[in-house]
């Protein structure tokens, strides 16, 4: 996973100094309207009800940085930008840089309803911190152990009113049990690197971050959870 390393606080603050976003195309519509929500475009398709507002590249180097920084760059300039909803149009990146090309667009509230309703559903992804061919995680879904490899991630499909248990061991973990009614939306965690990983175990907590600890694995909120699916699809 190229971007989903764990670094030192500090990393993270070079990081957001030399990140870019650059403007590609931007439209003349405008409004006056406050927004507050961000959510993904779910059917591209969709287009008649929404304003395109502008589209941008976010680059930068991600030896060194929070995944949590791009999706936080992103959210300030639709902020910025008056955008509540947002569209990847294209992901490229070797070992060194990445850049993420981003489509925003405006919609009104009756939209934003009808857009939350397609959201992905029913699925528990599992991300894995690891970049190079040597990384692995592990863990326990319902006490069965299964070794991650170096893949973009791990889905597991849900049946309705089943229990799913997420852990890093084989003891049961009761904060991470999940039962998916019939149209529940999906659930998104970042497991640890595993001991033999070259990515240093360690735990970050910073404003605006994801908090990492090698001993649990950390669930995301689902806008998060949103982007990275479509950043490792």
């Amino acid at each position: 996973m190229k971007l989903l390393l764990l670094v030192i606080f500090q990393f993270s603050l070079t990081f957001a100094f030399s990140q870019e976003i650059e403007v590609l195309k931007i439209s003349s519509f405008k409004h006056d309207y406050i927004v507050t929500d961000l959510q993904y475009l779910e059917d591209i398709k969709d287009t008649a009800r929404v304003e395109f507002i502008k589209e941008i590249k976010l680059s930068g180097d991600h030896q060194d940085l929070l995944i949590n920084n791009w999706f936080n760059a992103l959210r300030s300039k639709s902020k910025e930008s008056g955008a509540n909803l947002y569209y990847i149009e294209e992901v490229t990146g070797n070992e060194t840089t990445y850049s993420i090309t981003i489509k925003l667009f405006f919609a009104g509230i009756n939209f934003m309803k009808i857009n939350k309703t397609k959201a992905n559903k029913n699925t528990i992804y599992i991300f894995n911190q690891g970049r190079s061919k040597n990384d692995t995680a592990i863990f326990f879904l319902n006490q069965k152990k299964i070794i991650f490899e170096n893949k973009k991630y791990y889905a597991i499909a849900t049946k309705p009113y089943q229990l799913y248990n997420i852990s890093l061991t084989a003891k049961k973990n009761f904060k991470h049990n999940h039962s998916f009614p019939r149209d529940a939306a999906s659930v998104f965690y970042i497991l640890p690197a595993d001991k033999k990983s070259v990515i240093t175990n360690g735990a970050i907590n910073t404003q605006g971050s994801i908090n990492f600890n090698k001993k649990k694995p950390i669930e995301c909120d689902y806008n998060l959870g949103r982007f990275l699916l479509e950043i490792y699809k």
